[in-house]
């Protein structure tokens, strides 16, 4: 990865696909191997304080379109605040709304990008969205025009459906990519943690990664969040289980097909198939 500054890098998944955690450990890593849940690294591209009073209406009143348009506007009053390189976590998909590319080739440095079996994406879309069927989970899953937005008419998060959010960033971009699979992190920390550091140019320790992954344990980081809350939690409890192949028991075989029919081509590019 090149050294430009005044650029972003991001960390960028569609939701529920290990953001928080990749985000845990380079917080861990950076910080002597040490991390709480309400230190892991917050800063993403969706905080209206770099948004608000680009346009003269209020927040509370924007489309997506009006959104999509002042974005690049926002990131570089972000960049403008952090005097040098940023690093930001998002969700959004990575394609031009209203013309606009939503993740700014011009601003961009690289991007690290998780993405996890969308069986799974399912399984964990329940829980997070709180629904009362996986087949709601799995309708949002594979929603072409899936987008959320914070509370209180907060900004908007064009997430789009999984196979669509894995292709566009998945593609040849113009700047360097580190794309990697929850399964992978899951089964094998220590080598995609050490990628990932090596990735951001960042000195290399190997006890410090030992250190970082212990700091990050999932059952850690589930009872910090039943002891002290977690600022990211939508609905239920945050970190949920966490597992690889739950879809295999846990997910209906009519709606596991579903999602394979619709995500094919992309489940083939990232090896589920």
């Amino acid at each position: 990865m090149t050294q430009d500054t005044g650029k972003i890098t991001w960390i960028a998944s569609f939701p529920r696909s290990g953001n928080t955690w990749v985000r845990a450990l380079i917080t861990a890593y950076s910080n002597n191997g040490e991390v709480t849940i309400n230190n892991i690294m917050q800063t993403g591209d969706k905080n209206p304080e770099y948004y608000d009073g680009i346009i003269k209406k209020p927040i509370e009143e924007w489309s997506t379109s009006d959104q999509a348009l002042i974005k690049p506007a926002a990131m570089m009053r972000m960049l403008e605040d952090a005097g040098g390189n940023l690093m930001l976590k998002t969700h959004d998909c990575n394609i031009d709304l209203s013309g606009v590319a939503q993740i700014p080739h011009d601003i961009t440095r690289a991007a690290i990008y998780i993405v996890r079996d969308p069986r799974d994406v399912a399984l964990s879309f329940k829980n997070h969205y709180n629904t009362s069927t996986n087949k709601e989970a799995v309708d949002k899953l594979l929603d072409n025009k899936f987008v959320t937005r914070f509370p209180n008419k907060g900004l908007f998060v064009p997430q789009l459906s999984w196979n669509i959010h894995v292709a566009s960033w998945m593609r040849n971009l113009p700047y360097p990519v580190y794309a990697l699979r929850y399964e992978d992190l899951l089964s094998n920390t220590f080598e995609v943690l050490s990628e990932i550091i090596q990735f951001l140019n960042l000195d290399y320790d190997k006890d410090l990664v030992h250190k970082s992954i212990e700091a990050c344990a999932f059952d850690k980081l589930k009872q910090q969040e039943k002891k002290s809350g977690f600022r990211e939690t939508v609905g239920q409890e945050f970190f949920h289980k966490g597992e690889a192949n739950r879809w295999k028991t846990e997910l209906e075989p009519q709606l596991q097909n579903r999602i394979v029919k619709a995500c094919e081509k992309e489940m083939k590019m990232v090896g589920y198939l």
